[in-house]
C-alpha cells in the first residue's frame, strides 16, 4: 500500500509548519525523515496518522484519501512508536504489548481470545523482549523500553510504522540494536517503515529513501547518497561536511569539517608531489600556513586527490592504474613554474607515477626551492629497481632539502617569498 502525500500543507495558528509537501512512500520501503529542529518532521508525521488535521493537500493509503478511513481502520493501518513512551502505571510489559491489540478488538467484550496472547508472544519473540514480559515496565531500561514500545506497534499488526526519532534517548549501542531491529522487520515482515531520525549517519545506514525538510518545505527527496551531499546539508543545516562511503556497507557517511583557522594568507604557492596518501597532511599543513597550495599528479582513486578536492586545491589529476600521461606531466611541470616552493613525500614510485620524480628534477632546474619529506624510518619505496632512489639522490646533491617531517618545513619556509 503505497504512502503518498499530496501538496500539504498545516499551520499553528497564523505559523505555517509545513509548506506543499510532496512525497510517496513504497509499500515494504525504509524511509527517513529528517531536518533541523522545527522544520516539521513530527508534524508531518502527526498529519500522517490524522492526529493532526491538514489545511490543504491529501494524504492517501493505497490511493484512498486518509479522510475516507475510520478511526479504527487508521489504527489497523499506522502504528506508532513515539520519543517518550513513560507511564506512571505499573503495567507489566505484557499488558503494554496486549494494547496493540486494541484496533482488533471490534466490538469484543470478552477481553484477548488466544490469537490475542499468541500475536503478542510472537511480538515480544520477534523484539527479544519476552524474556522480561512480566516485568513492570516503568522499571526497564531506555533500550528495554523501546523494544516493548516496537514489540507493541507490531502487535498492532500494521500496514505502515511510524517512528519518531525512535533512538533519541538511547546509548551508541542501543541506537544499532533498535535499527537493526527496525530494519530486520522492514525486511522480514514487509512492513512499511518511516521514521524521523536525527542522526545522517545512521539514516543513510538504514534507509533506503530519505526526504529533508528545511523550514517546513522539502529540500531533497531520494537515496542517501543524492540527498546527503556536501552541497545539501550546508544548505539546510548550515554547517561544512566531508561526506565518504563506507567500503564495507557502502552507505555514505558524515564527517564535520574542521573549522578552518582564521589565517591571514599570504598567496605565496607551495606545490606538493605526492602519491598513495603521502600528501595529504603535507597539503593541510601548508594551506593551514597560509599558502595557496597546489598539486599533482595523483590518480582520482588516491586519498590525496580526494584530500586536494576538500581542501579546493588545484589537482592534476590521471585515470586510475595508468601511467602519467605528457599532458598531465606538462600540467604538472606548469604548476611548479607558478610555485614558489615544491614539497616531494615519500610516496611509493612505480613506472607509472615517475615522472613526478622528473618533475621534481625540473622544479630544481627552474630555480625553486625543493624539500623531499623523508624520515630514516620511512624511506620511499622504490619499485622501479632502484631508479627512483637514485633519482632522490640526485635531487638532494642537486640541492633539495631534506626534512624527517612535515612539522620540521616551519623554520624553512620563513622567507615565504620564495
Amino acid at each position: 500500500m503505497t504512502l503518498s502525500v499530496r501538496a500539504l500543507s498545516f499551520s499553528f495558528g497564523e505559523t505555517q509548519v509545513l509548506k506543499n509537501i510532496n512525497l510517496e512512500v513504497q509499500p515494504g520501503e525504509f524511509f527517513g525523515i529528517m531536518g533541523p529542529n522545527g522544520s516539521g518532521k513530527t508534524t508531518l508525521l502527526r498529519c500522517i496518522t490524522r492526529y493532526l488535521p491538514i489545511e490543504d493537500g491529501m494524504i492517501a493509503v493505497g490511493g484512498r484519501p486518509l479522510e475516507d478511513f475510520s478511526a479504527e481502520a487508521i489504527a489497523r493501518t499506522f502504528a506508532v512508536v513515539p520519543q517518550n513512551s513513560a507511564t506512571d502505571f505499573p503495567f507489566r510489559v505484557f499488558d503494554i504489548v496486549m494494547m496493540g491489540r486494541i484496533p482488533h478488538a471490534g466490538s469484543r467484550l470478552s477481553g484477548e481470545t488466544k490469537d490475542d496472547v499468541e500475536i503478542v508472544r510472537q511480538a515480544l519473540e520477534r523484539t527479544d523482549a519476552l524474556r522480561f514480559s512480566s516485568r513492570v515496565f516503568s522499571e526497564l531500561s531506555g533500550g528495554e523500553k523501546q523494544r516493548v514500545i516496537i514489540a507493541r506497534a507490531i502487535a498492532q499488526k500494521p500496514k505502515v510504522l511510524l517512528l519518531d526519532e525512535p533512538t533519541v534517548y538511547l546509548d551508541i549501542s542501543g541506537q544499532i540494536e533498535t535499527m537493526d531491529l527496525i530494519k530486520k522487520l522492514n525486511r522480514e515482515e514487509g512492513i512499511t517503515v518511516v521514521a524521523v531520525l536525527h542522526d545522517v549517519n545512521l539514516a543513510a545506514r538504514y534507509c533506503d529513501r530519505i526526504a529533508l525538510l528545511s523550514g517546513g518545505t522539502l529540500e531533497a527527496s531520494g537515496a542517501p547518497s543524492d540527498v546527503l551531499t556536501p552541497e545539501t546539508i550546508r544548505s539546510v543545516y548550515g554547517i561544512d561536511v566531508l561526506v565518504r562511503k563506507d567500503p564495507m556497507t557502502e552507505a555514505v557517511f558524515v564527517m564535520p569539517r574542521p573549522a578552518a583557522p582564521s589565517i591571514r594568507r599570504h598567496g605565496t604557492r607551495a606545490h606538493v608531489i605526492s602519491g598513495g596518501g603521502t600528501g595529504g597532511r603535507l597539503m593541510k599543513f601548508l594551506h593551514d600556513q597560509g599558502f595557496s597550495v597546489s598539486t599533482g599528479v595523483v590518480n582520482v582513486l588516491d586519498d590525496d586527490y580526494v584530500i586536494a578536492n576538500d581542501l579546493h586545491i588545484p589537482v592534476v589529476a590521471e585515470i586510475p592504474f595508468s601511467q602519467i600521461s605528457d599532458d598531465a606531466h606538462a600540467e604538472n611541470v606548469r604548476l611548479i613554474g607558478e610555485s614558489a616552493l615544491v614539497i616531494v613525500s615519500s610516496f611509493p614510485v612505480g613506472p607509472g607515477n615517475f615522472k613526478n620524480l622528473e618533475a621534481a628534477r625540473a622544479a630544481l632546474s627552474l630555480g625553486k626551492r625543493v624539500f623531499i619529506v623523508r624520515s630514516k624510518n620511512t624511506p620511499g619505496i622504490d619499485f622501479v629497481g632502484g631508479k627512483a632512489d637514485e633519482m632522490v639522490s640526485g635531487l638532494i646533491a642537486s640541492g633539495a632539502a631534506v626534512v624527517a617531517d612535515v612539522s620540521d618545513l616551519l623554520p624553512l619556509l620563513t622567507d615565504r617569498r620564495g
